[in-house]
């Protein structure tokens, strides 16, 4: 065998052919015999064949090889690989045996093709004839043949497999060869001729056509154009594809043409962008549309879009193809969306290109296009998904790059154009899907003006943008991209709706203004739309509301004309479109219009001023009879110029004179306007501009306008005023002369002129007129815009009356002092001793001895040492150190003070604290300069104060926290001092210092319990007035101590708190109010004690119980259980008891009953006549009292004196106040007989001290009634009250007479020898000390200080310098220090009394209404607060207006502007008021009561025609005075703003005034104690929906909740905030009600690529302009505007409502509620937002959205996004979009975006819902490509809803990775979009939009072709093994199949 084999092997050398064919031949055969092939022998035999050069060798070798397969056990892949080995490796002559090779591999493939139906050859570079081809260079011709011969085998009519062979043998071979790049041309000429082959084998064999036609036409999709010699070639095989697809018939045909006509209108774009010829393109295209007319029908629009940057032939030829398209459409395609998109390409060649043809071409193609009108089919009555273009447009490939672009563009068009035709009220359905996309249904299309809006604010944003400023950013507008915005602005010119057509216009002005060679290109078309909108109008058949519909058309088209301009080339363009309207002849509407025109192009581009200049000065030349119209326009033209630029207005001072003098009112309107203008630049001197002015209308005049403007004008003499100041009198006299004009217009420019003079320039002038005559104006105005100006004159006054204040203090008489008396200096005078000597002589002596009086003399007189004396101008950093030391010496001195012990006894602890009040506000005032010094700057507000006061209480802490119980005793009286002194706001410190308090009335230290009990109920005195909370628990906690203590001392000073802490409570309070509730129990409590220590008063009680008219309940001394009255501890609890109720006090004068005290001052009378009856006889000296009664007496002896207080000060009947002058003449009676009875010194000087007290009420009240009163001329609470009084005061009898004081007073004195002789001595001088110092203004009674009246009669200064002696003589001669000590305390006080005698004045007793004059007698009389306070404290009465609304509105308006507040009662009025506004509006059907006979009767308002709104705005004003000043305590306000947030009142309050209270929520907090705080901010929530209002406007109260939760935020957050830091409760109580009000947030509606949510405004008239427009706005408009109207851009045009206003809304509550999460702690905000678990909670979206806005703010990182793309993909939820564009926005820049973008495709290809990762995906792509376009908004169209950024993800995706930034990662997005496509790789024989659905489902198709288009537009960045899939991907992209 082997032998033979050999022999063979020999022959094959032979020279004869035949023989070396036969030896082959026997080769084969013996290795068939013998089956040998397969050994070594037979192996090398065979190898030894391929080996040979010989031509007949090898074609023999390769004819047995096909041969010899079947017969043996060879496999046809061994012999396929055989030859490809051969092939390899030819020998010598292998171009003469390769083709005999490649015979042979066909036909062994072909077997192996048509043996197994499973058979695999492998793809791309495994296939074996493309390892062939790779090979050997030299098998192409054969393969070329090889290739004609499977064609021809698969063409025949009994070929059993054309198909198999062609997909195994031919296709895998022509995409490699026609797809695969070959940057060295190996290939090219296989290529061609492989190209022509198939073109013919289409064009020959029928049977082959729908095998390779829609191959050939893909391949051109993905060939390669940029290189030059390659691109030739390809625009070469173009006509053959033409061919090819022409020859095809059928329906296969058609879709076979419409596929190459997509191709090639992509291929045109792309041709166009490198630069290459489109004439083969538009060759093919002719082609294709002779056979097919309509086949360019859905490509109109993209055709168009070349047609600019196309040349002169090419573009004719694209317009000549548009035309015949246009032609062949059919009836129902062709609409306005296609002939509106292409109107500026076509416009602007047909006005602007120079060549005939082509406009001649243009303005066919426009008539082609033109939509034929249809009358009776109006786009509303088009059947909902009847769109024209729902079905024109279907590409039937998927377009890449700019033509899906454009397709997007059209189809958002097609959306806006059917907005109506599927709108409900300006919402889309659910169902309604847009055109073109389909991947998810049910989101929204665009509203045309929606859209406009956003366009215009990415332009105002691209307007600011410094890059358009440069060259390069004008070139970079003539993109293509841009050109598709460009159209679609301009097509929306033709949109149905009329309203959209004008806010193109403007919108097309804003664009020129950008981008201003865009005006180049618009103005023909902007042009041409204004001829036929006034061609339409012309004709006649419009109806009235068209017409003025187009009128707003024109107009808004003539605005936009002007901005043309701005590009210095479109100057002449637009002057000569301008001329026709100024042409000789034209009517003279056109020439106004040309006028007003040439002068807004001036004005807009700063061009063309000549023109504007002799327009108008030349006027009468060219107008010499011109029309009072024509004239009013040049007038506004020459108006305009003066405000825009004052010294080009200059130049017209000739036309302005003439407008001045015209006689038409209009234009001499304007031409005062002018001059007011110029004046007011200064560029014109006023005075010298009036003098001409006054020539001609010297006085006011009769016109209305021009009086206006003539009043207006005068607002300017405040200019040079210095210089012309006795004009400027005369004119501010004209101006107040006009305030009184019958004109409201008048009036109105009258009060603002007068307003804009200063109030201290009119002060010099000696022209500043009582500011009550300013509000004056406001009560006599009944024009609510005359109104308005005159409120804004009196804030004006009230600013100027608060910088003056201090020049008023004490202007008007004081009711204690008589106006013909005035203070002496003399030496010998008790003030001048008060004042300075004595002042003086007790700080020396307390300097110089260690006496124990030193602590009451340091505490009211002491003051740190001077500065040195040695600088005579000491600089910043001196008084900085000075201010230092200062606060360094009190500290110093506090620390020693707080070691004295004090002399003073537990009944003068009010005295105590007063002192150590006197001497802190002192040192808060010294360190609040340190710190201001140390700082180097003016801290200004209460910061410093706050910081001072926190110092303060950490030094008096550590000092009741220490060892020394005296220290802590004292330091226990100043904590208590201490809550007074506090600046506002210090509501936190107060609560700390009652808590500390209260801690030590528990210290085992006795001392400092008692002490501590003492303070306590002093410093819940000053407690937030909210917080009745812990002033309850306080009260309670005094209670049980006081009745469960064992320690007598320690509940004596227990029942002193609740005194003090009575008499606090109540002195604001109504009745029935809460702080009156606890006077009640507190007066309940300190009686029931006192009847059980003494059974002998229940009878007294009980009668002073009936007579309080229910105040108190009788039911409080049931069960009574006496206890025993003898001992020392029972007396010292009564004692007590007495001396709580004497504090308390005032309690009973607040409770409403007027005769209240004076029950409780006879109560007491009576009290001590039966003591004195059941002791034996006066002269035992009252020795046959029990310790008990004793006790007993002591105590109402000592409480007269407050009950006389309070009794003589309320206003009552004559007849009651008769009773009351009776009771101190007995109260003066007993008094002076128990001080000559009593044989103690201790009842001796309580009845001395007592007895003092009453003298000084009883002349405080003589005062008050006899001395001379003044008031205002009106007729005011003040007069009235006055007038009251001077009558009761005719009327009633003589009570205590002169003498019977004055003998009293001689007793007092008396008793200072006397009581020398009793025991206890010193007790009775300390008491005689003190009575005579309450004479001389030293006293304390009731826990305030009271005047000394002794001191205010004239005629008793012998009376006063007797009483002074004594005083002086015990404090200061006085052996026993006990007394001397009292005495010196006594007496400092009455000299820190005299020296600050104007702020020293008693608040204790009276009713409201009396205090409320006391008060007021303080202002001004002709001040303006004082009147507008008048006007608010008379403005109710009886539940009925004294007042009008309107006036009483603005008077409320007025104050709450004012810089500041008088200490009035604002609470009461305002709450009556409020009640009143409030159930009028609540309640439409009733009517206001008003009093019959009242001004409020009479007054007739323009307001009232609304009494709804003008009720509702009297409401807003009261909330916005309560707002503005609630935070000052002693207002009264924090608790109406307390009743109106809890849920009964607020949910009756009218929806704006809840909006109100909500906005002004950190005003209300700061209003409130920290409790309260807490509390209301918990239950924001509950407030939000317990409104009665209707369930849809709990949006509004959402909105306006999280607008105050953000100002509240950011008012805590401010630098320099004056309040403290909230406590922990209130912010955790907002961070609680951030994260309720969150999860009840509906998500936002879908934002578009860079709109972003807009924080809302911090300050509180701002933020309510957004929702009430403002509380001011609210009056003067006479309605409420709607709720929830906003102003931001896209609202402004146009008047959108329903579902518009509500997004609109919801976003402003989105951007307040994302700034109050990033004003929240990091850790805090990670924990509310976390996703997980949040499912139930119904807070995923919610929370995911905030977490990416806060992502996107940088306040979270980026990692914290994960979860939250997690949830976008991973779940269908409603809203879903919202939270994708937010995460889209969130990755803006940086490494995290490349990321980003792999995970989300990842997601695409592997996720539970791959159509939600690929909107995430196109979304953020979107995104992040408008960022990258520094140009128009690509953005508002490639993701104007969330399918359109999916449909433009072709474009987008590439358009992004082209950035160089993107570089590396545009290889690992195309590996993931390629197994995207393919899932099972290469081998599938799936295609790969087979392969996608089975992941994709019903939105396969798409994603399949969305995924293809981006790899053909990325096809230039495939790697080499990649391109093996270009196959499947052009399958994909083709979904004809």
């Amino acid at each position: 065998m082997s032998k033979q084999l050999q022999q063979q092997v020999d022959r094959l050398q032979h020279e004869h052919p035949i023989v070396r064919r036969y030896a082959v031949a026997s080769i084969f055969q013996l290795l068939a015999q013998h089956n040998t092939y397969s050994s070594k022998a037979g192996h090398d035999a065979l190898q030894e064949c391929f080996k040979q050069s010989s031509k007949e060798v090898i074609e023999e070798t390769a004819q047995q090889l096909h041969a010899f397969v079947p017969k043996s056990g060879l496999s046809l892949q061994d012999a396929v690989d055989m030859i490809l080995a051969a092939i390899a490796v030819p020998g010598p002559g292998a171009a003469a045996v390769v083709p005999s090779l490649v015979d042979g591999l066909f036909a062994l493939l072909q077997t192996l093709v048509r043996g197994s139906e499973q058979a695999h050859l492998g793809s791309w570079r495994a296939h074996p004839l493309i390892k062939a081809l790779l090979a050997q260079p030299l098998s192409q011709p054969s393969l070329l043949l090889g290739m004609q011969r499977i064609l021809n085998a698969a063409s025949q009519a009994d070929a059993r497999q054309p198909q198999q062979l062609l997909q195994q043998l031919l296709l895998p071979f022509v995409s490699f060869v026609m797809l695969q790049p070959d940057t060295q041309g190996k290939h090219i000429a296989l290529k061609m001729g492989l190209h022509a082959q198939l073109a013919r084998a289409v064009c020959t064999l029928p049977l082959l056509q729908p095998y390779i036609a829609g191959h050939l036409v893909s391949y051109l999709a993905a060939y390669s154009w940029a290189d030059p010699l390659e691109a030739a070639w390809l625009s070469s095989v173009i006509p053959d594809v033409v061919d090819a697809v022409q020859s095809v018939d059928g329906t296969r045909g058609d879709r076979l043409a419409d596929q190459l006509a997509a191709v090639l209108v992509q291929l045109l774009f792309e041709a166009q962008q490198s630069g290459l010829s489109l004439q083969p393109f538009l060759a093919a295209l002719r082609r294709l549309a002779s056979e097919w007319p309509s086949i360019l029908t859905p490509d109109i629009p993209l055709l168009g879009a070349c047609i600019t940057v196309a040349g002169n032939s090419e573009a004719a030829s694209l317009m000549q193809l548009m035309a015949q398209a246009a032609q062949a459409s059919p009836d129902d395609y062709i609409s306005s969306v296609v002939y509106g998109m292409l109107s500026l390409p076509l416009m602007s060649t047909l006005a602007l290109h120079p060549s005939q043809p082509l406009k001649a071409w243009a303005g066919h193609l426009l008539t082609a296009l033109r939509p034929a009108p249809r009358p009776g089919i109006s786009p509303a009555s088009i059947p909902k998904g009847t769109s024209p273009s729902a079905e024109a447009l279907c590409s039937p490939i998927a377009f890449y790059g700019l033509p899906c672009l454009l397709q997007q563009a059209f189809n958002m068009l097609t959306d806006m154009w059917s907005w109506d035709a599927t709108a409900n009220d300006g919402k889309k359905t659910n169902g309604d899907t847009s055109a073109g996309s389909s991947l998810l249904p049910g989101q929204m299309r665009a509203s045309p003006l929606t859209w406009l809006g956003q366009f215009q604010a990415a332009l105002h944003s691209e307007k600011t943008a410094d890059s358009r400023k440069s060259e390069d950013g004008e070139r970079m507008m003539n993109s293509q991209q841009d050109e598709v915005l460009r159209m679609i602005l301009t097509a929306l010119l033709d949109h149905p709706q009329l309203e959209v057509q004008a806010a193109a216009a403007a919108a097309c002005g804003e664009a020129a203004q950008t981008f201003p060679l865009c005006g180049i290109s618009f103005l023909p078309l902007l042009i041409y739309k204004l001829q036929s909108s006034v061609a339409q109008t012309q004709r006649g058949d419009l109806a009235k509301g068209q017409q003025a519909e187009h009128a707003r058309v024109q107009l808004a088209l003539m605005r936009a004309l002007p901005c043309m301009a701005m590009h210095q080339t479109a100057l002449p363009f637009v002057q000569r479109a301008l001329m026709p309207f100024s042409q000789k002849g034209a009517p003279e509407l056109s020439h106004a219009l040309a006028l007003k025109m040439h002068t807004q192009m001036w004005l807009t581009t700063g061009r063309g001023f000549n023109g504007v200049l002799g327009g108008l000065s030349g006027f009468y030349n060219t107008h010499p009879h011109a029309s009072p119209m024509l004239r009013t326009v040049r007038a506004a033209c020459v108006r305009d110029v003066c405000d825009h630029d004052s010294t080009r207005g200059v130049e017209l001072v000739r036309a302005i004179q003439e407008c001045m003098e015209d006689k038409c009112e209009s234009v001499a309107a304007l031409g005062l306007q002018a001059i007011a203008l110029l004046c007011e630049d200064d560029v014109l001197e006023f005075y010298a501009a009036w003098r001409v002015v006054h020539k001609v209308l010297p006085k006011i005049p009769q016109q209305e306008m021009v009086a206006a403007e003539w009043v207006n004008l005068l607002r300017h003499g405040v200019l040079d005023v210095d210089v012309y100041a006795d004009k400027a009198a005369v004119i501010i006299d004209m101006l107040w002369s006009a305030a009184g004009h019958a004109s409201p217009k008048v009036r109105a420019a009258a009060y603002a002129a007068l307003a804009a003079y200063p109030m201290d320039l009119l002060e010099t002038l000696e022209a500043l007129r009582p500011l009550q005559q300013c509000v004056q104006l406001v009560v006599r105005e009944c024009d609510a815009a005359a109104r308005v100006e005159a409120e804004v004159l009196v804030g004006k006054a009230l600013a100027h009356e608060h910088m003056r204040r201090r020049r008023y203090i004490g202007s008007t008489a004081q009711v204690p002092v008589p106006k013909q008396w005035t203070p002496t200096a003399d030496p010998q005078s008790v003030e001048f001793q008060l004042t300075q000597a004595l002042s003086k002589q007790l700080l020396q002596q307390s300097a110089q001895q260690a006496r124990r009086a030193s602590q009451g003399v340091a505490l009211f007189l002491w003051g740190p040492p001077p500065p040195s004396q040695g600088l005579a101008n000491p600089s910043k950093a001196d008084s900085a150190q000075a201010a230092q030391q200062a606060e360094a010496a009190y500290h110093q001195t506090f620390q020693e003070l707080v070691e004295m012990p004090s002399a003073l006894g537990s009944s003068q602890h009010a005295l105590l604290l007063h002192s150590w009040g006197r001497f802190l506000a002192r040192w808060l005032s010294a360190g609040k300069a340190a710190l201001a010094g140390a700082r180097g700057r003016h801290k200004g507000g209460l910061s410093g104060g706050h910081e001072s006061s926190t110092a303060i209480w950490r030094i008096v802490t550590s000092s009741l926290d220490g060892t020394s119980p005296i220290a802590a005793e004292s330091a226990a009286a100043a904590a208590a001092a201490l809550c007074a002194m506090l600046p506002a706001g210090s509501h936190g410190l107060v609560t700390e210092v009652v808590h500390t308090l209260r801690r030590g009335t528990q210290s085992q230290s006795s001392s400092l319990s008692t002490a501590c009990a003492l303070a306590l109920g002093s410093a819940t005195a000053y407690l937030h007035p909210t917080d009745t909370q812990t002033r309850q628990d306080v009260l309670d906690h005094l209670m049980n101590l006081l009745t469960d203590h064992p320690r007598s001392s320690f509940t004596s000073a227990c029942a002193e708190s609740l005194g003090l802490l009575a008499a606090s409570s109540s002195s604001s309070a109504e009745p029935n109010s809460a702080d009156s509730a606890l006077a009640v129990q507190m007066w309940e409590g300190l009686l029931r004690m006192l009847c059980t220590l003494c059974p002998g008063v229940l009878g007294a009680v009980r009668q002073l119980i009936d007579s309080s008219s229910g105040w108190m309940n009788a039911k409080c001394l049931k069960d009574l259980q006496s206890s025993n009255g003898n001992d020392d501890e029972a007396c010292e609890h009564v004692r007590g008891v007495m001396t709580g109720l004497a504090h308390a006090v005032p309690a009973l004068a607040a409770s409403g009953e007027a005769s209240l005290p004076g029950a409780f001052l006879l109560m007491l009378q009576h009290t001590i006549s039966n003591l004195l009856n059941n002791s034996a006889t006066f002269d035992s000296g009252l020795t046959a009292l029990g310790p008990a009664e004793s006790a007993l007496l002591e105590g109402c002896c000592a409480a007269q004196a407050a009950a006389c207080l309070s009794a003589a000060a309320k206003q009552l009947p004559e007849e009651q106040q008769q009773q009351v002058d009776t009771l101190l003449t007995k109260a003066v009676q007993q008094l002076r007989a128990i001080l000559a009875a009593s044989k103690h010194g201790k009842l001796t000087g309580i009845a001395a001290n007592s007895l003092g007290s009453v003298l000084n009420s009883a002349l405080t009240a003589q005062s008050a009634l006899s001395g001379p009163s003044s008031g205002s001329n009106s007729k005011s609470l003040q007069e009235q009250s006055t007038a009251q009084h001077a009558q009761r005061d005719a009327a009633q009898p003589a009570g205590l007479t002169e003498s019977d004081i004055k003998a009293a007073l001689t007793d007092i004195t008396a008793a200072v020898t006397r009581v020398t002789k009793l025991p206890s001595a010193a007790l009775g001088k300390q008491g005689v000390a003190l009575g005579l110092v309450a004479l001389l203004g030293g006293s304390i009674v009731g826990g305030h200080a009271v005047h000394g009246a002794l001191l205010d009669r004239p005629g008793w200064t012998h009376e006063a310098k007797s009483a002074l002696q004594v005083v002086v003589q015990l404090a200061l001669d006085e052996a026993d220090p006990r007394v001397a000590t009292v005495a010196c305390w006594g007496l400092a006080a009455a000299c820190y009394a005299q020296r600050h005698k104007k702020s020293n004045v008693s608040s204790v007793g009276g009713s409201n209404a009396g205090a409320q004059m006391r008060a007021l007698t303080g202002l001004p009389e002709d001040g303006a607060m004082r009147a507008l306070a008048q006007i608010v404290l008379t403005g109710t009465e009886d539940d009925t207006l004294q007042t009008p609304q309107p006036i009483l509105a603005a008077a409320l308006r007025c104050l709450a502007d004012a810089p500041r507040l008088p200490t009035l009662d604002w609470g009461t009025p305002l709450k009556q008021i409020l009640k009143l506004s409030t159930c009028l509006a609540l309640d439409q059907s009733s009517t206001p009561m008003v009093k019959s006979g009242s001004s409020a009767a009479s007054v007739k308002d323009d307001a009232t025609a609304s009494s709804s709104s003008s009720e509702v705005s009297l409401g807003a004003a009261c909330l916005m005075l309560a707002l503005r000043h609630g935070s000052v305590v002693s207002h009264g306000l924090g608790e109406l703003l307390d009743q109106l947030l809890s849920q009964q009142q607020f949910a009756q309050l009218p929806l704006q005034l809840q909006q109100m209270l909500l906005i002004g929520l950190p005003e209300a907090l700061q209003s409130l104690s920290s409790q309260r705080s807490a509390a209301v901010t918990g239950t924001l929530c509950t407030l939000r929906s317990s409104s009665n209002s209707k369930p849809e406007q709990s949006s509004d109260l959402s909105a306006a909740a999280w607008t105050g939760l953000a100002r509240y935020m950011y008012s805590i957050q401010e630098p320099g905030s004056a309040s403290d830091s909230p406590p922990a409760t209130v912010t955790e109580a907002v961070y609680e009600a951030v994260w309720q009000l969150l999860k009840q947030l509906p998500l936002p509606p879908f934002l578009p690529p860079g709109q972003r949510l807009t924080p809302p405004s911090t300050d509180l008239n701002s933020a309510l302009s957004g929702f009430l427009a403002g509380a001011r706005a609210i009056a003067d408009q006479g309605k409420l505007p709607p709720v929830g109207q906003v102003s931001d851009l896209s609202q402004q045009i146009g008047h959108q409502e329903g579902q518009q206003e509500r997004e609109a809304l919801l976003q402003r509550t989105w951007g307040a509620a994302c700034t109050c999460l990033q004003m929240m702690p990091k850790d805090k905000i990670m924990e509310m937002l976390s996703i997980d678990g949040r499912e139930e909670e119904g807070g995923s979206s919610v929370a995911a959205f905030a977490t990416a806005v806060m992502v996107q703010t940088g306040k979270l990182p980026l990692e914290a996004l994960q979860p939250v793309r997690q949830l976008c993909v991973s779940q269908e939820a409603d809203g879903l979009a919202a939270v994708m564009n937010a995460v889209a926005a969130a990755v803006h820049q940086g490494p995290a975006q490349h990321t980003v973008l792999l995970e989300t495709l990842d997601a695409v290809q592997a996720g539970a819902f791959p159509e939600l990762a690929l909107q995430l995906l196109a979304l953020t792509v979107s995104h992040w490509q408008s960022l990258t376009t520094p140009t128009w908004p690509v953005c508002l169209v490639t993701a104007y809803t969330p399918t359109a950024a999916v449909s433009s993800l072709p474009y987008t995706l590439p358009a992004l990775l082209q950035r160089k930034a993107w570089q590396s990662t545009v290889e690992p997005v195309i590996r993931r979009l390629i197994r995207l496509l393919l899932p099972n790789g290469p081998k599938g024989q799936v295609t790969g939009a087979g392969q996608a659905s089975e992941k994709h489902g019903p939105h396969a198709q798409q994603v399949s072709q969305i995924a293809a288009a981006c790899l053909v537009a990325l096809r230039q960045h495939l790697a080499d093994d990649a391109w093996q899939h270009m196959p499947q991907i052009l399958g994909c992209l083709d979904h004809s199949d």
